[in-house]
């Protein structure tokens, strides 16, 4: 028999990283100091702030522990895990990217949990599965942009998790190069008349607004495999693309 490859350094990370932004479990604490080892040598800022959330998760208790990550991520839109919320929120067309991840996802047979298929647990395991340039491209179009949005409303409520998030952006940063800067208006969601005008044509690239340079509308920068962004037109089901529910888990977890 073969013997196995050994596991990368990215996805070791990006793998840890994903399970401690998953519903906490016996192992959250260990999960965070081996992240901690994992970052120290070559990412020591982001190995701080690590250090920093693991006292955090050494100091709760597993129900209070449990109750900040629902609270942190289930009942507060501004720090959802689903990566499509934060690029598109409701607009309609972010059943689009839903079908690109399920699809990547079915690609490298990774299996889809209970989330959506845009949840961050997810996006992270395809990151790590992609070649690199193709990773370096979904890391750039969609994951940063989403993550900017994150970052700052945890950082805002002094959430522990916004080191978590801090720690991704800058392992991210490492593998595929440095994140464009934003703005304060890069970061605000539109108001309904902007996501209208833009279904109009080319002229205003994403439900977000403004981007920083070299940022497009996400659904063109990664499009649909072997295809190219469209707008759904007009009713009818033959030959139409696949659409993937849109709502958002907000439900309260709780261990029986």
């Amino acid at each position: 028999m073969a013997a196995s490859e050994p596991v990368s350094e990215r996805v070791r990370i990006l793998g840890t990283i994903s399970r401690l932004l998953s519903y906490p479990d016996q192992h959250y604490v260990s999960l965070a100091e081996l992240l901690y080892v994992l970052l120290q040598s070559e990412l020591p800022e982001a190995a701080r702030g690590i250090a920093e959330f693991g006292r955090f998760a050494e100091q709760c208790g597993p129900y209070e522990l449990e109750e900040t990550f629902t609270r942190t991520f289930d009942v507060n839109p501004a720090c959802a895990l689903e990566v499509g919320w934060h690029l598109f929120g409701e607009d309609y067309v972010r059943g689009q990217f839903l079908v690109r991840m399920r699809e990547e996802l079915s690609r490298y047979e990774i299996p889809e949990s209970s989330e959506l298929p845009d949840h961050l647990t997810h996006v992270l395991a395809v990151l790590a599965a992609m070649p690199d340039d193709e990773a370096r491209r979904l890391a750039h179009a969609c994951v940063f942009p989403a993550l900017t949005k994150m970052h700052r409303a945890l950082d805002s409520m002094e959430s522990p998790y916004r080191h978590l998030i801090r720690a991704l952006v800058l392992v991210l940063e490492q593998f595929h190069g440095p994140a464009e800067p934003w703005s304060e208006e890069d970061l605000l969601m539109p108001s309904k008349q902007h996501s209208m005008d833009r279904r109009r044509g080319d002229t205003h690239p994403g439900q977000n607004g403004p981007r920083p340079p070299g940022l497009g509308d996400p659904l063109r920068a990664y499009p649909l495999p072997g295809g190219t962004f469209s707008m759904p037109t007009g009713g009818g089901c033959g030959g139409g693309p696949e659409f993937v529910p849109l709502q958002m888990n907000y439900s309260l977890r709780r261990k029986t």
